[in-house]
């Protein structure tokens, strides 16, 4: 029995579908993934990292975001929702929807 080709979307398409969703989804390679909710570990991590770093970031030319932000990876192409992430200099965003970070910084880079 043959399976049912998963349907494809463009990135144009996710992010039209997305700004409408009352839950957040990924997207990489056409597919859009769900994502689930943290433990209450994971969250107690992310919210300490968060402070960590706000800290650190204290007096630079940074922003740092929550999961709340989407990033875009130029490299794949893949949207996503990082726990925590930075844009230092000037964020830039891919369209004027300004949700969607395509500028990030790792925190060696920025810290």
């Amino acid at each position: 029995m043959a399976s049912q080709p998963k349907p494809q979307f463009t990135p144009q398409e996710y992010l039209a579908w997305e700004r409408q969703q009352a839950t957040r989804h990924e997207f990489f390679n056409g597919e859009i993934f769900a994502m689930t909710g943290a433990s209450r570990a994971h969250t107690l991590i992310r919210g300490n990292a968060c402070a960590t770093l706000h800290a650190q970031l204290r007096g630079k030319p940074c922003e740092l975001y929550n999961n709340d932000m989407r990033v875009k990876v130029s490299e794949t192409g893949m949207y996503t929702y990082p726990d925590i992430v930075a844009a230092c200099a000037d964020p830039q965003f891919e369209d004027t929807e300004v949700d969607t970070l395509i500028n990030p910084k790792s925190t060696s880079a920025c810290c």
